[in-house]
């Protein structure tokens, strides 16, 4: 009677505990591994005084960095992914940016700060991370000097490919260099193509230019669209919710452009949770896609699935707390 009345009472306090060691076992995984680990690309072109003044930038030492995964940006990296976008003369013949890569806990998403970056801004960044398949990092971009901060996208998926052990599709980061030209070209008045304002005239700020781009994205990537007309009339939706007004030139670019983004495979869930502020803007009108693709995906099936490994899992701890308390 006294080992039965010590079971009933310890039962309440362990199936909650067995509830909880589900839905948090992945935490308790993360915490047990420590601090975590930052990767290195640095600019292969850098001198004495350059390498010094960013790593001041990034926070680091030259002792931080001899214990460190460093990988080198190069020249000829920068043209083999951006030549094709963008003109050999701008891209130069030295690489200086660096970018300091730490990997994140699932769920955190992509942290983006900027130093001495003229043209790509954190948004930009962003976008053509999520595109290219980075999930869940802190990335820190910096340069000597001022610098378009183009080449620091090479030498990020240099870094987390070094953290994760994997090579990120070639696809894909082909596509997120073409999303963040466009985006700068939409905003470029050196260009003289660039939208504008359609109450002003205008040309419009990055700002809006990576809104409304992230906006057009979103939408693709929750409702799958790589249907041309369905393409053009979501551009047309965009235009009034930016009161923006985008040149013949501009809008066949994203045409072509927004059902490579949609062919990707993007998950919605994961595109929303990395984007953070950019895409909680867009509330229902992408959620609920989302949503019902997460419904989907997490069938009957599953869920029974989930139901019986609880279930086994709850027993054998039961079993387990019963043959101990029978033994004292």
């Amino acid at each position: 009677m006294k080992n039965g009345f010590r079971l009933r009472t310890f039962l309440p306090g362990l199936l909650l505990t067995a509830f909880c060691m589900v839905l948090f076992v992945p935490c308790i995984f993360v915490r047990a591994e420590g601090e975590k680990k930052s990767y290195l690309a640095l600019g292969q072109d850098l001198n004495e005084e350059q390498r010094k003044t960013v790593l001041s930038k990034l926070g680091l030492t030259e002792e931080d960095v001899s214990s460190m995964e460093v990988c080198y940006i190069t020249n000829e990296m920068e043209h083999q992914y951006l030549d094709s976008y963008i003109p050999a003369e701008n891209i130069g013949t030295k690489s200086i940016s660096c970018v300091l890569v730490t990997e994140g806990d699932p769920g955190t998403g992509i942290q983006i700060t900027t130093e001495n970056i003229s043209y790509c801004t954190v948004g930009m960044y962003k976008n053509a991370l999520l595109t290219s398949g980075v999930q869940d990092a802190t990335v820190h971009v910096a340069a000597p000097t001022q610098v378009s901060g183009t080449a620091a996208l090479v030498g990020t998926w240099l870094a987390y490919e070094k953290m994760t052990g994997e090579n990120l599709s070639e696809d894909r980061k082909d596509i997120a260099v073409d999303e963040i030209v466009t985006i700068g070209d939409l905003s470029d008045e050196s260009s003289g193509e660039a939208a504008v304002d359609s109450t002003t005239g205008e040309t419009i700020s990055k700002e809006v230019a990576e809104e409304l781009y992230s906006y057009l994205k979103a939408k693709v990537v929750s409702e799958g669209l790589t249907d041309p007309e369905k393409i053009k009339s979501l551009l047309e939706e965009a235009e009034n919710r930016y009161n923006v007004t985008l040149t013949d030139e501009q809008k066949q670019k994203l045409s072509e452009l927004m059902p490579a983004i949609g062919g990707i495979e993007i998950d919605p869930g994961t595109l929303l949770s990395q984007a953070g502020d950019l895409y909680d803007k867009y509330g229902d009108t992408v959620l609920s896609n989302a949503k019902e693709i997460y419904t989907e995906v997490v069938t009957d099936e599953v869920k029974k699935s989930f139901a019986d490994a609880f279930k086994t899992l709850l027993l054998s701890i039961l079993d387990t707390v019963k043959n101990k308390v029978q033994n004292h």
